[in-house]
């Protein structure tokens, strides 16, 4: 299926980005081969010698840019496959696909310097409601995984979705609490989002689709969880998020990692503290040394998010009032809505683009008036008041 992107075309491009998602290329290597082919579409339909051409230049550019040998097998490869019947296959398995030049690509990612091109995910993407990482040791103690369950929970409870990675202890802790909460949890992994690595999260892995969140990654299905994708993997759960929670790590961690990304983001960083003697405690004492906010509870974090929050319920009122809206109007005083705007129009100008009768319109308009969705200016003069959430519902 054919997305839309944000130019209005017709997202063609998705196919190629698909098979440019397939070579499994570098970082870096992959914006090289963007710079060089001008695009993921030239680049999978450029030919061998063309490679052959980059493959030489850089070489010679760097030697942190080189390639295996395996990995230009892999490249020539799949620039043979079919690439449009292989993207149908992805999606005929309900795994969705969204590029950056699709509407439904993260806001929250389009921003950094360093954001996967694509995604690749089952269930949802997380919302523009406020997100939070938790993160943390994947042997934890008993007291950091409570803390990461509690904290998840109370969180997910009040709206916030909680981002994490799947791993065993602090991240299937946090997912678990947000599903408990009854709100929204999403993982993002270091391998193909059909891979559940570690498999004994697997009942988690369920759990977090069945509850409306999602399973997401910028490796194609099938990639294995290989050690050098997951600290790539750390930028993305940072980047979705509005701020990082550490409930326990020690201080050289992968949790660590997604920090060092978020404070390059401009995210605010959380610790739970522990006790100076614990050695999975000294990563999150190390980081409130050097500035992050100490949580208690919940509430440490709530008083940041507040703003968001409310933000969000002033969109969900506007939203359900614009569905009200739909649904309370007969078709005779939409007709006049529609006509209205928040500059006052005249009476005799609505009469002559609504062409209601002279007895009949004045009615409509002050049942209009009524649902609170116009307002009456002077004697003569109606517009719309802005406020479409205060009227009645059916």
């Amino acid at each position: 299926m054919e997305g839309k992107n944000r130019t209005g075309k017709t997202g063609a491009e998705r196919i190629y980005w698909n098979a440019f998602a397939a070579f499994r290329l570098g970082a870096g290597v992959q914006r090289a081969v963007l710079d060089y082919f001008g695009s993921a579409a030239e680049a999978v339909l450029a030919g061998e010698k063309e490679w052959q051409r980059f493959f030489g230049l850089l070489h010679g550019l760097s030697q942190r840019l080189s390639v295996t040998a395996a990995e230009m097998e892999r490249v020539r490869e799949v620039r043979q496959r079919n690439h449009k019947e292989e993207l149908a296959a992805i999606e005929g398995r309900g795994i969705r696909f969204v590029t950056e030049e699709e509407e439904g690509f993260p806001e929250r990612l389009r921003s950094l310097y360093d954001a996967p091109h694509w995604l690749y995910y089952l269930g949802a993407l997380p919302e523009e409601s406020p997100q939070l990482a938790i993160v943390g040791a994947r042997r934890c103690t008993p007291y950091g995984g409570a803390a990461a369950r509690g904290i998840a929970r109370a969180l997910a409870a009040h709206g916030v979705g909680i981002l994490s990675g799947l791993a065993y202890g602090v991240d299937t802790e946090a997912h678990e609490g947000a599903i408990a909460g009854g709100g929204r949890t999403y993982a993002v992994l270091g391998c193909g989002v059909d891979v559940c690595y570690p498999e004994s999260s697997r009942q988690t892995y369920g759990r977090i689709l069945s509850a409306g969140g999602g399973i997401l990654s910028e490796y194609p299905p099938g990639t294995p969880p290989l050690s050098c994708l997951f600290p790539q993997r750390n930028r993305i759960i940072a980047g979705l998020s509005d701020g990082i929670l550490v409930t326990e790590a020690k201080k050289k961690s992968g949790s660590l990692i997604t920090v060092s990304f978020g404070l390059e983001y401009g995210k605010t960083i959380y610790a739970v503290p522990g006790r100076i003697t614990d050695v999975v405690s000294e990563g999150c004492n190390y980081l409130l040394k050097e500035g992050a906010k100490p949580v208690l509870s919940a509430d440490d974090i709530l008083e940041d998010l507040e703003g968001l929050l409310a933000e969000r319920k002033g969109k969900r009122r506007r939203r359900n009032g614009k569905e009200a809206l739909e649904n309370t109007l007969t078709p005779e005083e939409r007709s006049v809505y529609d006509c209205l705007c928040p500059e006052p129009k005249h009476i005799e100008e609505l009469l002559e683009e609504t062409g209601l009768s002279p007895d009949r319109l004045p009615v409509v308009l002050q049942k209009l008036c009524q649902y609170g969705c116009i307002k009456r200016y002077g004697q003569a003069y109606y517009g719309r008041s802005g406020q479409d959430g205060l009227f009645p519902e059916g």
